[in-house]
Formats: structure tokens, C-alpha cells, sequence
């Protein structure tokens, strides 16, 4: 709890230090399918390869590899798809995780020279928009406490314009065995690193923990969770979650939910829903949000599989 209190002092600092854009679509949405479950709680979920996109250190715990991937469907033709992959060697674990969302295509209309807008006729040509997340991690693990950091890429296209963003992330997470966990971290450290591009990516600074209250290798799962995120220019968000299921011989299934209060300015939903089916160390994960970051009702699907 000392550590805990600390982390949030410091995050408090953080937080008053200046304010920014919300960024681009890439970097709101969520990545994972658990997480969208659990309302955007994620940053001490540790033993996922997708910890790499909200905590990096969270994927210290992963015993050889963790593969993840997921697929999410925006409304009208619009599409998420994210993969993430973790190795341990040693003391270390490395990292790596994409997410791309592609916003559709539209017909291309007629310039008006007279106005520079469009004259409303197509010219027969589409054009489309689409974002990229791009993630390396490298961690260190030293007993229960593990630290490290990520570097970002975000490329933007939006017809034949193109902007880029640079950043890093830093992440802290301490694992008492499976019992507890804790998780801090700070995304988007100084904001883009590229001067020369005009991309928002505004810091979001998070810390949490989880709570097992029944032994995880037994029959009967249940875990709570409680994060309190501070984005750049926005007001504190407060998170919290619950887990619980029934595994037998390795084959189970989890449900979730979450209470996660409304960013300002924002109709979000605030409970969201989950389920999980465990098949020995693979997970299909489903996730449902009355209402998404875009406005819309929104379905999940996932995979976890840690060897």
C-alpha cells in the first residue's frame, strides 16, 4: 500500500504538469478484449502479451511466450485488429504488439474551384483512413517487482496525408505471487517526440491493482480490480471490476464486469461486459460495450494463449 500511495503522488504531479488533444482513435480504443471487458482496466493485469499496449512491466509474469490477438468491428465498414507476442529469457521478457484501424473508404468528390470545397460528384476514386500503433517493450524482473519501458510509433493517414508520432511508455508492476498484484504506468511520456509532426499524443497516466481472493490454480476464480487513470487535460477516472468463474480439468469459463466513470466530455458507457472460455492455456475472450468511444454499441473477439 505504501508503494501504491507513492505511485499515485507521483502520478498527480504528472498529471499537473499540462494538457493536450485527445490523440488519435488508435491510442483511445481499447486493445485487448479483457480489457474491454473490465472498462478499460488493464494496467495490473500482469501474464497477457497485451500488457505491452497498457503496462509493458505486466508482462514480467509470463512463464516462455504469450501470443495475443483481437478483432473488433466500428460501425459502418470500419475494423480494429491487434497482435501482441511476449518472450522471457531470463531476467528479461521482450515485447511486441501492433493495432491497426482502418476507418473505411468514402467516394472521392469533385473539387469546386470556386468555393475549394467539393461539388458533391464523385469523381469514381475512394479514399480511406486508417491509424497504426506500433509497440517494443523491454523489461527487467528482479524477485516480485519488475519495471521498464516501451517505444511507440503511430503513423495517420487520412487520404494521401500522412503525420507520425514517436513516444514511449514506462511501466511498473509488482506480482505477489497470485494473489496480488499491483501496476503503474505512464504512456506517452513528453507527448510526440517528432517535431516535425503536428500528431497529438496526449500522456495518460494509470495505477491500479488486482485481488484474488480464492487460490487462481483451484476450481473457483474470483479477482477484483481498481484503476484510477489520469489523462492529460481531463479529469481522473476511476475503474472498477470483477472477475469470476468455475475452471474444471483446465477448461472453465470467466465472466466480467466493470464500473468505469465517464471521461469528461464523454457518453461512454459505464458498465461494460465480458466472458472468457478457458481451454487449458488458451483463452477466447468476448467482450460487449453499450456504448463505445465512437457512439455505438461494440463486440469483441479474442484470443490469449500463454505457453
Amino acid at each position: 500500500m505504501a508503494l501504491l500511495t507513492a505511485v499515485v503522488a507521483v502520478s498527480v504531479t504528472l498529471h499537473a504538469q499540462g494538457a493536450g488533444a485527445e490523440g488519435p482513435i488508435v491510442l483511445q480504443t481499447r486493445s485487448g478484449v479483457r480489457e474491454a471487458g473490465l472498462n478499460g482496466a488493464a494496467v495490473a493485469l500482469v501474464g497477457d502479451a497485451g500488457a505491452v499496449f497498457n503496462n509493458p512491466a505486466g508482462i514480467a509474469t509470463i512463464r516462455h511466450i504469450g501470443l495475443e490477438a483481437a478483432y473488433f468491428q466500428a460501425p459502418f465498414d470500419a475494423y480494429q485488429t491487434v497482435g501482441a507476442f511476449a518472450w522471457r529469457l531470463g531476467q528479461f521478457n521482450f515485447g511486441a504488439g501492433v493495432k491497426y484501424f482502418d476507418f473505411g473508404t468514402e467516394p472521392e468528390l469533385v473539387p469546386d474551384p470556386a468555393t475549394g470545397g467539393v461539388a458533391g460528384a464523385p469523381t469514381g476514386a475512394t479514399v480511406g483512413a486508417s491509424e497504426f500503433l506500433g509497440v517494443g517493450s523491454l523489461i527487467y524482473r528482479f524477485g516480485m517487482i519488475a519495471f521498464g519501458g516501451s517505444a511507440k510509433l503511430v503513423r495517420q493517414r487520412v487520404a494521401d496525408i500522412t503525420q507520425k508520432g514517436v513516444s514511449a511508455d514506462f511501466g511498473l508492476a509488482v506480482a505477489f505471487f497470485d494473489i496480488m498484484a499491483l501496476g503503474f504506468s505512464v504512456q506517452n511520456i513528453r507527448g510526440n517526440w517528432d517535431s516535425q509532426s503536428d500528431l497529438a499524443m496526449p500522456r495518460l497516466t494509470r495505477a491500479g491493482f488486482t485481488m484474488n481472493y480464492v487460490d487462481p490454480q483451484e476450481t473457483f476464480r474470483l479477482l477484483s480490480i481498481l484503476e484510477v487513470q489520469w489523462p492529460e487535460g481531463r479529469g481522473t477516472r476511476l475503474v472498477v471490476g470483477l472477475e469470476g468463474g468455475v475452471v474444471v480439468g483446465g477448461v472453465g469459463l470467466i465472466a466480467r464486469s466493470a464500473y468505469g466513470s465517464r471521461p469528461t466530455g464523454s457518453d461512454r458507457s459505464a458498465l461494460t461486459y465480458g466472458l472468457s472460455l478457458g481451454l487449458a492455456r488458451l483463452s477466447v475472450d468476448y467482450a460487449y460495450d453499450p456504448t463505445d468511444l465512437l457512439g455505438d454499441a461494440s463486440q469483441r473477439i479474442g484470443v490469449r494463449l500463454t505457453l
